[in-house]
């Protein structure tokens, strides 16, 4: 997989879940159409929240949570 895509739904999180993700608000969670034709639902972080719009090119980019746990998110392409 190429792991670039396109914005094809989000929302903007401005209240956490859980304590534990009060520091990460506001972010941006979206559904994003790979180029494969599939979707995955991840975070798109490095940007702006009221910046994004559906269609945006995006691509993976991975966050090390611990030495066993690494998550796929996505950034903005520039």
């Amino acid at each position: 997989m190429t792991g670039k895509g396109k914005i094809y739904s989000y929302t903007i999180v401005r209240k956490a879940a859980h304590p534990a993700f009060m520091a990460d608000t506001p972010y941006a969670y979206a559904i994003i159409e790979l180029e494969e034709a599939l979707r995955m639902a991840s975070n798109i972080v490095d940007c702006n929240p009221e910046e994004l719009s559906i269609g945006m090119d995006v691509e993976v980019t991975f966050e090390d949570i611990n030495e066993e746990i690494t998550l796929p998110k996505f950034k903005l392409v520039e």
